[in-house]
C-alpha cells in the first residue's frame, strides 16, 4: 500500500459540503435568478404593471409616470385607430389642412425619426411607417428603430 509509509489507511472519502466565497455565491444565485427570468423586457414590464395595480401604497413616482405614460400612448393607438391625426394640435396646424405636407424646416435634424417625420409632413406616424414599409418613403432601418434623412423626405414630397 502506498499509504503504509505514514500508518494511515483511508478506506472512503466522503465530501459532505463544499464552500464557495461569498462573492462566486452572489454571482452564481444572481446568474441563475437571469436564466430563471427568461425574458428580462417582459419580467421589467410585470414589474411595472404588479407596481401599478398597487397604486399609491407601493407605486411610487415611476408608477405614476408610466401611468400617464401608458394612457397618452393608449389615447394615441385609440386615435389612429380611427383614423385621426396623433400629433397635438396647435393653432397654426389647425390653420392648415393636416393634408397638405409642410415643407423640411431648416432648423429639422438631419436624421429624424418616424414621428419626427410625420411632424414635418404634418400626417400621422402610421402613414410614415407605411410608406416606409411599402418603400415610397426611403429610410433606413438601424435595430427596431427607423431614421429617415431630410432629403428622403424631399424626394417622397416631389413623387
Amino acid at each position: 500500500m502506498p499509504n503504509a509509509k505514514y500508518g494511515l489507511e483511508i478506506p472512503s472519502f466522503i465530501v459532505e459540503n463544499v464552500s464557495l466565497p461569498a462573492e462566486v455565491e452572489q454571482a452564481i444565485d444572481k446568474r441563475s435568478s437571469m436564466a430563471a427570468v427568461g425574458n428580462l423586457n417582459d419580467y421589467v414590464k410585470f414589474q411595472m404593471a404588479e407596481g401599478m395595480g398597487k397604486g399609491d401604497a407601493g407605486g411610487g413616482m415611476a408608477a405614476s409616470a408610466a401611468q400617464l405614460g401608458a394612457g397618452l400612448a393608449m389615447g394615441q393607438q385609440m386615435m389612429a385607430a380611427m383614423g385621426g391625426n396623433t400629433s397635438a394640435a396647435s393653432p397654426a396646424s389647425l390653420a392648415q389642412p393636416a393634408s397638405a405636407p409642410v415643407a423640411a424646416a431648416p432648423g429639422a435634424p438631419e436624421l429624424l425619426s418616424p414621428a419626427d417625420a410625420a411632424k414635418v409632413l404634418g400626417v400621422a406616424e402610421a402613414d410614415v411607417m407605411a410608406a416606409l414599409g411599402d418603400g415610397s418613403l426611403k429610410g433606413k432601418k438601424i435595430g427596431t428603430a427607423w431614421r429617415i434623412t431630410r432629403g428622403a423626405i424631399d424626394e417622397f414630397l416631389k413623387t
